[in-house]
């Protein structure tokens, strides 16, 4: 537990600007009006002189369970790494637990809150006294914006006066960032508008409506007045309503008792194909061992079996065994089942994984395979830990890491309905693997899938495992990037939907 002693020391440890930026994350969707006092304050002061706020903000929420943890996800997502160390916290275990640098998701902290931080990170000084310029031009003269300030001093002015709305999940209240959407674009900010759209989408779109509910069951069975006078049938009208609620925001249907069948294959060791008729299609240099896939192979089969899929696992086996797995795996999926998930561990080159004997095996084939009449309707998902390139974005060689793949020249992509294709790396290049802990991929995936499942589906679940791997870097500087490529026509939640 944090001490008043330990909240003292993070205050007085802030810059004036970190302050602001801890202020609006924690009072922004309290207190706007009052935190725009504190700070009023905090800028007069010397830098030199103490303050209080976070002292009086602990007194304040004190009695609430969570006060803890929305001030450390404050911080982390203020990236404050050395303070938190300095404060006795491993600031890996909070970016793991809160995950920063996704601007739609937040814990503790109020989400819009937390994604016009980011929205204020990513503006220069010069864009940040255009947008103010622009924003004073839409709200007119009654209400002057403050300049050379901090951008999210300016944001508390729109909130206290309406221009900017958070929103409340609870009660059902969505967020209206339009104004701010529109000024962005008109200051020719077009990513930060962007932003703003997901951040805005991503909120309301999880924003219960109880009373539209209840509308509509009142209303269920109430004949339209147009409806009558224009003669049509209760058979038409009831056509009209499934049309209506056949809409993007539908889900697939998922039961843990019934979840269906994972097929996990990890190619550890290789061995080059002696065959004269495929030894053309072994790669010039020896395959090296996968070392550290155990661990991805162990973290993905606690996972499945957690979420209530039957797994089927296969090591080190040949590229027509590959093939002949996966259609096993089809031909184990049965109508009572919701989906089927492959995951293949292995080397690869651009659109191709590798077989134990060496030899490749287009993942497109994999699809094609996937693509059963059998499995219409069903989500069909394929994990590919593998490279797609040799080539790292730093040439700097890493100490105990690797990579999973060769040079190669065919692209692929999903064609098929209700699939999605989650690639480790993007076309061209290499997939880091560390060779005691894992693949950054198949980790980070594994982790956001335990800690999101409840509650996201699996598009944003993914929107956060990129951001997060994306993130890392290798002891050279080393990065990468997941990609994602999907068909799927309704939100797939891996727990069953009220």
């Amino acid at each position: 537990m944090l001490s008043q002693e330990d909240v003292n020391f993070i205050e007085n440890s802030l810059s004036y600007e970190e302050k602001v930026s801890v202020i609006f994350l924690l009072y922004g969707h309290r207190n706007p009006q009052y935190a725009l006092q504190i700070l009023t304050v905090a800028g007069r002061a010397p830098e030199t002189e103490e303050t209080n706020f976070l002292i009086d903000w602990m007194s304040h929420v004190h009695r609430s369970e969570s006060w803890e943890d929305e001030l450390l996800e404050a911080l982390t997502i203020m990236e404050q790494n050395l303070l938190l160390l300095r404060a006795g916290f491993d600031d890996e275990e909070l970016r793991s637990k809160y995950f920063p640098r996704t601007a739609e998701i937040a814990f503790h902290v109020h989400s819009i809150l937390k994604g016009l931080y980011h929205f204020c990170e990513r503006l220069t000084d010069e864009s940040a006294q255009k947008l103010v310029n622009q924003l004073q031009l839409s709200i007119g003269g009654n209400c002057a914006l403050p300049k050379n300030e901090c951008m999210e001093v300016v944001l508390l002015e729109l909130i206290c006066n309406g221009s900017i709305q958070l929103g409340l999940k609870q009660s059902g209240v969505e967020c209206n960032l339009l104004m701010l959407t529109a000024a962005c674009k008109a200051a020719e900010l077009y990513d930060e508008s962007e932003l703003l759209k997901s951040i805005m989408s991503h909120y309301n779109r999880n924003v219960a409506h109880p009373s539209q509910e209840q509308s509509d069951a009142t209303a269920k069975n109430t004949p339209k007045v147009d409806d009558v006078s224009n003669g049509v049938a209760p058979s038409e009208r009831t056509s009209r309503k499934v049309q209506l609620a056949c809409s993007p925001l539908e889900s697939y249907t998922f039961d843990p008792t019934r979840a269906g069948i994972v097929l996990l294959i990890n190619q550890f060791s290789f061995y080059r194909e002696t065959n004269p008729e495929l030894v053309e299609l072994v790669p010039a240099r020896p395959l090296k061992e996968r070392k550290g896939t155990e661990v991805d192979k162990n973290a993905l089969e606690r996972l499945f079996t957690d979420l209530g899929y039957d797994l089927i696992v296969e090591e080190n086996i040949t590229h027509h065994q590959i093939l002949q797995a996966v259609q096993h795996a089809v031909q184990r999926t049965q109508p009572i089942h919701c989906s089927l998930v492959v995951c293949l561990l292995s080397h690869g080159q651009e659109g191709k994984v590798f077989g134990s004997n060496s030899i490749p095996v287009e993942v497109r084939a994999i699809q094609q395979l996937m693509a059963n009449e059998r499995l219409t309707g069903k989500p069909k998902l394929l994990i590919v830990q593998a490279c797609q390139g040799a080539d790292l974005q730093s040439a700097v060689p890493i100490p105990i890491y690797e990579h999973d793949g060769l040079d190669g020249s065919e692209k692929t992509a999903s064609v098929f309905m209700d699939f999605l294709v989650a690639w480790s790396t993007v076309p061209g290049f290499a997939s880091i693997r560390h060779i005691e802990k894992g693949s950054w991929f198949i980790q980070e995936l594994c982790a956001k899938l335990r800690l999101l499942y409840r509650s996201e589906h699996i598009m944003d679940i993914l929107t956060a495992v990129i951001n997060d791997v994306a993130s890392k870097r290798g002891y050279g500087n080393e990065c990468m990037v997941p990609i994602v490529q999907s068909t799927l026509s309704k939100r797939l939640y891996f727990h069953r939907q009220a």
